[in-house]
């Protein structure tokens, strides 16, 4: 796999797509782990209490991706508007603004067709009998026709994008949003190029309060909207500080308030009444939303927000997620995303339930009963395995297909601008497909 500059908020996207897995994993198998204690007068497990339970909740982190989205995909417009060059920032954001389309829609109609070739091959057979409510909603029929199964990819491919839904990979609900959240980047950036970076500061803040009492589902508000401004807020203040924001505040603060934010992004997804802490962050965020809000999304998004900005401002969690380990994992967090739906409803489905589906248990009249699960060593074993496969699957894909994209997209630009055009030929490092400033982000 080609080397890639070490960056903190490459590790932080890795972060966010393993808690996106593992908060699948946990919806898969230990779903009662969502919510803070069994019932309001039960002790609550071990990963049920606050902190403990984000290795197994990954709602915070889709949060994350959108602020990384409004971040990375604004530092380059506000860097030459702060500048002065804002010829050169119309151009950064007509040039981005055209090959992200591309550069998100092309690998996930890629993973949609692989996801759909497991379907119609019968790969998904045994999600169809276990006992996890989750991977045996997500089975897909064998189409019983070529044609059906053509029309079934072509509606799915199309649905991702147009209502958000796809049939094969309910998971890749998100990415139209990703998408709408990188165009109101590029609006927001296009309409204050021209402005003083304080008048930028005061759009950011209508833009934001504008967000959080829209309160209509949590696509348009707390999810995408305030996230997407938080993110391009923060990349103002990175164009401000520059190299010295890690010395801005005293090293205590930045550390308090990622913890104050690991804390908040730790909100219960169910049965927030189970438990006297998330009870009481459940009635202080309804009095500060408009009626009917998910308050859910609303503490995701100030839980991920708060880790954010004090990563911003911390020399050490930056040295931290600069690492090889969280390189890696934030250059691989797009596929991982991607396939790891695909890879729960068949590889590790396989290896959990094989020795059930091998002597499928029966009731009393004959009738297949849904088929069981390994021992919890059994389980442990085949999620590491499902881990490593994932992940080289993961590496994989930016090794060989990743760049196949980049050059279909370049092509398709190049196109576009037409021959002997400035943004055809000026920028060659947009035709060897990499976008100078602002690194395309694409969720884990």
């Amino acid at each position: 796999m080609a080397p890639r500059d070490a960056n903190w908020i490459d590790g932080l996207r890795g972060i966010a797509s393993f808690m996106v897995v593992s908060g699948h994993l946990c919806t898969a198998f230990v779903p009662w782990l969502h919510s803070p204690a069994p019932d309001p007068k039960a002790a609550p497990h071990l990963f049920q209490l606050p902190f403990f339970r984000l290795v197994v909740g990954g709602r915070a982190a889709v949060a994350l991706f959108f602020l990384i989205t409004g971040y990375v995909n604004s530092i380059g417009p506000i860097a030459k508007a702060r500048a002065g060059n804002t010829d050169a920032a119309f151009h950064g954001i007509a040039r981005s603004a055209l090959a992200r389309s591309g550069r998100l829609i092309l690998p996930t109609m890629t993973a949609t067709f692989l996801t759909w070739f497991m379907a119609n091959t019968n790969a998904y057979h045994m999600t169809k009998h276990v006992d996890s409510t989750w991977i045996r909603q997500g089975w897909h029929r064998q189409e019983p026709t070529l044609w059906m199964a053509l029309k079934s990819l072509f509606k799915a491919e199309v649905q991702t994008w147009t209502i958000g839904w796809d049939e094969y990979d309910g998971t890749q609900w998100t990415l139209h949003l990703f998408l709408e959240g990188s165009m109101l980047v590029y609006t927001t950036m296009f309409a204050t190029v021209m402005v003083r970076p304080k008048a930028r500061f005061l759009v950011y803040a209508v833009l934001y309060l504008y967000f959080w009492q829209l309160g209509e589902g949590l696509a348009i508000g707390a999810l995408k909207g305030l996230n997407i401004v938080f993110g391009m807020f923060v990349a103002e203040l990175h164009n401000h500080y520059k190299d010295s924001a890690t010395s801005v505040l005293p090293t205590p603060v930045p550390a308090l308030m990622i913890v104050l934010g690991m804390f908040m992004s730790g909100y219960p997804q169910d049965a927030q009444q189970n438990a006297w802490w998330s009870h009481r962050m459940q009635i202080f965020m309804h009095q500060i939303t408009v009626e009917k809000s998910d308050a859910r999304r609303y503490w995701d998004h100030l839980g991920a927000s708060t880790v954010l900005l004090g990563i911003f401002f911390s020399r050490n969690a930056r040295r931290v997620l600069t690492s090889p380990i969280f390189n890696f994992v934030g250059r691989v967090s797009f596929p991982v995303y991607l396939m790891h739906n695909t890879l729960i409803k068949s590889v590790l489905t396989w290896m959990i339930y094989l020795p059930s589906a091998m002597n499928p248990p029966r009731n009393e009249k004959g009738e297949q009963m849904d088929l069981q699960r390994g021992s919890t060593v059994h389980i442990f074993i085949a999620i590491i395995v499902f881990y490593y496969v994932l992940y080289r699957l993961a590496a994989l894909w930016i090794q060989y297909l990743e760049p196949i994209f980049a050059k279909m997209v370049n092509a398709a630009t190049s196109w576009a601008y037409g021959a002997g055009s400035p943004a055809a030929n000026s920028d060659p490092m947009l035709r060897n497909g990499v976008i100078k400033d602002h690194k395309t982000v694409l969720p884990a």
